[in-house]
């Protein structure tokens, strides 16, 4: 396993019970992970905090991921959508995104992660 010491990871997640079981295998492998619970706290962990990647439920409870994904793309930052939703339901709103399917394995996500440190590329604007 790759351990990704001095990384921080945001993940963005409105049920903080899925965000721990995502925070879990991260913060084994080494990363430094913050939770934003809606766009909103993202948005100030992104002003204030140093943030690598991110991992973002695509179903936002009350809110929608446009903004917050217009901001990562801004800054560079490589993300990818953790998320119940079809990939064509991503893809419809965001064709080049990185989809991660609810339920993964801890396996899944670690590499799917990693994929973001090596090659940030995870989204761009068209």
């Amino acid at each position: 396993m790759t351990h990704q010491f001095g990384l921080t990871a945001m993940v963005v997640e409105t049920n903080y019970l899925i965000a721990s079981v995502i925070e879990a295998p991260l913060l084994n492998a080494g990363y430094r992970v913050i939770i934003a619970t809606d766009p909103d706290e993202a948005f100030a962990f992104l002003d204030r905090k140093d943030v690598h990647l991110a991992l973002i439920d695509f179903r936002l409870q009350h809110a929608e991921p446009e903004g917050l994904v217009a901001r990562l793309t801004q800054q560079g930052i490589p993300f990818i959508f953790c998320t119940a939703a079809s990939r064509e339901e991503v893809f419809e709103h965001f064709p080049n995104a990185r989809v991660m399917p609810k339920p993964f394995s801890d396996q899944d996500l670690l590499a799917a992660v990693a994929t973001l440190a090596i090659a940030p590329g995870a989204y761009q604007a068209e």
